[in-house]
């Protein structure tokens, strides 16, 4: 049993920490979409009352203190149904948490990170690690926008709905036209095998990151250092302080490297084609575009790891007749200038190895797109 007070301890927080820790947007007047599971509205239709310390929606009528928004969001944002006494824990270990660096938002209370000292060696990738939990619901969002869904997923009328969420609407709904709607869904809509498999086959974690008041998603690789042997080979890379937290291994007690380098990412093992293509991007959710269609890609993290990535094919990379590299960059002068200089050095280097060359070539998509995701997206919603 929790005590009153314990209790009233728990309903005292502020109630924003709770709404940060979800990153549950707030916008004009303090007025936010229901956080209850069971409230889909498309307008804002809850209000924030500091002075009770609640959130009251007028559509459904439900009013929120701490312990229930925690709940509400908790199962709505994240799929995760959390008891009265565990909610009460949570809430209390939340407001206990040390301030984060810059403008992040306060961690929930299932990840535990060590805060860093902005004058330590390292400070970026630290910081990120510091800053960052796992996805929830509206990163998951995020992604689907793209066209990317970790989970299977029915892309109906251009929106996305997971399969387990429409199966659990199904298991519950009692009003007959709800479940017309949920089995179009399911009938009509056009599937996409999820990618999670994959990224964990491949060691990837995503986690939600703020850092310096910047909202983005970052992705981590989880590599065994001690029993890689690839990783010891290449350890020679994990000195530079270019790093940041991408190419920091998620108990942060190693730095690592991504087969062969720690500047870009592989996203090759779950993926099975018969193309005999690894197609080379400059950022993470292009390569995920390419696993989504079945086509093995590699991310570079950023452009400017051209040089590295051209050092590790030149010294490191063990050449395989079948593969062939396609060059998949932005439509910007950036992605322009490493695009040539990808092409010059696969050149040089032929000529320079004439028994064992690579196999290029250039992915051509409409100049209409900035990057390859945006192809990819417009082909998932028929744009």
């Amino acid at each position: 049993m929790i005590d009153e007070a314990t209790i009233q301890c728990a309903k005292d927080v502020d109630i924003n920490k709770i709404l940060d820790n979800f990153n549950w947007e707030r916008g004009h007047g303090n007025m936010m979409h229901c956080p209850s599971p069971q409230h889909g509205d498309s307008t804002p239709s809850c209000s924030y009352n500091a002075k009770n310390n609640t959130v009251r929606c007028f559509g459904c009528g439900k009013t929120f203190d701490t312990i229930g928004l925690y709940q509400a969001l908790s199962e709505k944002v994240d799929g995760r149904v959390v008891s009265f006494p565990k909610a009460v824990e949570e809430v209390l270990a939340l407001d206990n948490q040390a301030p984060l660096q810059g403008n992040a938002t306060p961690q929930s209370s299932t990840t535990q990170y060590s805060h860093c000292n902005n004058s330590a060696k390292g400070n970026a990738y630290q910081t990120i690690l510091s800053n960052s939990r796992p996805l929830t619901g509206y990163e998951l969002n995020y992604l689907h926008e793209r066209g990317i869904m970790l989970y299977d997923s029915y892309v109906y009328n251009g929106k996305v709905y997971t399969k387990q969420s429409i199966d659990k609407a199904l298991q519950s709904e009692t009003d007959a036209q709800k479940i017309q709607e949920l089995n179009a869904i399911q009938s009509n809509g056009k599937f996409f095998e999820g990618i999670a498999t994959i990224l964990k086959k491949n060691k990837i974690q995503i986690k939600h990151n703020y850092w310096q008041g910047v909202n983005s998603i970052i992705y981590l690789i989880d590599y065994d250092y001690d029993n890689d042997y690839e990783l010891q080979q290449y350890a020679v890379f994990l000195d530079d302080e270019r790093h940041m937290a991408i190419q920091k291994t998620l108990d942060r007690a190693h730095m690592k490297k991504a087969l062969g380098t720690s500047d870009f990412t592989w996203l090759a093992e779950g993926v099975e084609n018969k193309n005999h293509k690894i197609y080379i991007c400059e950022g993470m959710e292009d390569a995920l575009s390419y696993v989504q269609n079945n086509e093995r890609a590699v991310s570079l993290n950023s452009i400017s790891n051209i040089n590295s990535f051209m050092d590790y094919l030149d010294k490191h990379y063990k050449r395989m007749k079948k593969w062939e590299w396609v060059i998949s960059f932005d439509h910007d002068e950036g992605g322009e200038k490493a695009k040539q200089k990808l092409l010059d050095f696969f050149q040089t280097y032929n000529q320079q190895h004439p028994k064992y060359p690579y196999q290029y070539s250039v992915c051509k998509y409409p100049d209409t797109c900035h990057d390859i995701n945006d192809y990819w997206r417009n082909k998932v919603f028929n744009r």
